[in-house]
């Protein structure tokens, strides 16, 4: 059974991961299928924007905490010293127990906002997943019979189930990271700079080293990941054209054949 190399186009508009791309390779329409998911999130525009104002909120109120703890820190410290050198009584501990119960009003806001902007885009990203395979299983109802007759029925399921589940996994995620992500950067930068101005230029010429680090490992893993990809939908589709097919592949004395083919499949996505 030949496999055809060009996976017709789905909703996305882009190929699955077994076929219409190498493993290293780069996809061949990255804008066009960018454009098409974010029309699938055009239609959730206002929960989309309450999961950004809720994460943003949830980050910011976070990132105050070490601020405000400093402040209880500081009194502290500044009672310790005056019990030692005799110029105050004690420690203010209402003061301090003030600004403890403030904190923890605080973080217990910050949670509530992250439990909210992540129920939120669930259920988004679990929308999106839902139409998603509807369209794809409309493309595969008009898919003439000669295209299932060179792709293995696995590797269509592969695309209806691994590839969707990848697309609801990251739009679950890599949203309210980014998000987050950015929130998180600029409140450090100003907490840094209010703290302590040498010590903010230190971290700065380190943040360099870091991104070139990082950079160097993710280029060279994004070729094994999507090898991944391409050999898991090979083995799927492997695995469902041999069950499907259990009496022929017995009656044709295919089995050590079938055995083969799955152990060079197995062994390169284990490799």
């Amino acid at each position: 059974m030949t496999k055809q190399k060009n996976m017709p186009r789905g909703p996305m508009g882009g190929h699955g991961h077994g076929a219409g791309m190498m493993p290293g390779a780069k996809a061949k329409n990255f804008k066009g299928s960018m454009g098409r998911l974010l029309r699938y999130l055009g239609r959730y525009k206002a929960a989309v924007f309450a999961v950004m104002i809720f994460a943003v909120g949830s980050t910011c109120l976070a990132i105050a905490g070490p601020k405000i703890l400093g402040l209880a820190t500081d009194k502290l410290a500044e009672g310790i010293q005056g019990m030692f050198m005799g110029t105050s009584s004690g420690i203010d501990f209402a003061y301090i127990g003030k600004i403890l119960l403030g904190l923890v009003a605080l973080y217990v806001a910050s949670a509530a906002c992250s439990y909210i902007q992540g129920f939120i885009m669930t259920g988004v990203s679990m929308k999106v997943t839902y139409q998603l395979r509807r369209d794809i299983a409309k493309k595969i109802q008009k898919l003439p019979l000669s295209y299932y007759d060179k792709v293995q029925s696995g590797e269509v399921l592969s695309h209806i189930t691994n590839d969707v589940d990848a697309i609801a996994q990251s739009l679950n995620q890599s949203i309210t990271q980014i998000i987050t992500s950015v929130t998180t950067i600029i409140g450090i930068m100003i907490m840094m700079f209010s703290i302590s101005l040498p010590m903010t230029l230190v971290a700065l010429c380190i943040i360099p080293v870091s991104l070139g680090a990082i950079m160097g490992v993710v280029k060279r893993s994004q070729r094994y990941f999507m090898a991944q990809q391409e050999y898991l939908g090979h083995v799927n589709g492997h695995i469902e054209e041999m069950y499907a097919s259990h009496t022929i592949v017995k009656a044709f004395n295919g089995e050590e054949q079938s055995m083969q083919e799955f152990d060079q499949y197995n062994n390169t996505l284990y490799g």
